[in-house]
């Protein structure tokens, strides 16, 4: 059996080492946002020229060195995220797009200005507060018949510690790419990505919980700590097993797929990982430490 809970200082240490250095490079490199954020232009468009993206990202660096993406899609199709343009630069942009490309079409025109992109930043963030929010009383009330001296409400506080583990580390590595990568960048999908990893981080969290939970009912004398242990243990090559099953499906994702989820894919691929890192290695042993505080000490 692994000492998973009886070595969980390390892992602490390896997640608190993260975490710092995760609020340093976004404080430092801080976060490319997309134009749903910063506001700015959305253009589609189709060419049956097989250098369209390249074309086009040099006639666009004409009007914009930097601060711009550039993306194939399918059917031909060409993706634009440009800083926002006059009705002046759009028609100069299109004349110039369809000189160089000689059958440029476009099929999408959409400007998304500062007050949209303020707004859906505010709904982003309270999304993940309401979110975290639901699944702390969500936790608690399921877990609501647990025996003494178990607390319902330290089981949903710790996943939900143990999933600002999981966004933080995986917000610091998005930042740390998208300052080097143009084509990693935050807008919706992001936050979508940060959504999807807490349901599948809290599922894997309620397994290892759900575990305990029954053998600390079946066992209560063998105390929190050695039902923790055993529980750990017990769903461990589950725990693995799924989230290898789900990272394999995302890797092809990111190979295989359009460039225009590729920054999606990756977040999810950052978050799985890390969420079943936390699930096993960290969201129970807070439980456990949490507990031992409050609980008379128990065998080791």
């Amino acid at each position: 059996m692994f000492k998973i809970i009886k070595n969980s200082k390390y892992w602490f240490i390896f997640s608190g080492s993260l975490m710092a250095l995760s609020i340093v490079v976004i404080s430092v490199f801080g976060l490319r946002l997309g134009i749903d954020y910063k506001g700015g232009t959305v253009i589609e468009a189709h060419s049956n020229n097989p250098d369209r993206v390249k074309i086009s990202e040099n006639v666009v660096k004409n009007y914009f060195p930097t601060d711009f993406s550039v993306k194939p899609g399918g059917n031909d199709q060409i993706n634009f995220r440009l800083p926002a343009l006059s009705n002046e630069q759009h028609s100069k942009l299109s004349q110039d797009l369809t000189n160089s490309l000689g059958d440029y079409k476009e099929t999408l025109y959409d400007t998304v200005g500062p007050t949209i992109s303020k707004d859906l930043t505010k709904k982003s963030i309270i999304a993940v507060i309401l979110a975290s929010i639901a699944i702390i009383f969500y936790i608690a009330y399921a877990f609501r018949k647990i025996p003494k001296p178990l607390s319902s409400w330290k089981f949903g506080l710790s996943a939900v510690i143990a999933l600002i583990n999981d966004l933080l580390i995986t917000t610091g590595i998005v930042a740390f790419i998208s300052h080097y990568a143009t084509w990693m960048e935050v807008d919706a999908l992001f936050v979508t990505a940060l959504l999807t990893i807490m349901g599948f981080s809290v599922h894997d969290t309620i397994v290892v919980y759900d575990r305990l939970r029954e053998n600390f009912v079946k066992n209560p004398h063998k105390g929190v700590f050695m039902t923790a242990e055993e529980s750990v243990n017990q769903t461990l090559a589950r725990s693995i097993n799924t989230s290898l099953t789900v990272i394999i499906v995302l890797v092809s994702l990111f190979v295989l797929g359009g460039a225009s989820i590729r920054h999606f894919v990756l977040t999810l691929i950052i978050g799985v990982f890390f969420g079943t890192y936390s699930s096993i290695f960290v969201a129970t042993a807070i439980l456990v430490k949490w507990q031992q505080g409050k609980a008379p000490a128990v065998s080791k």
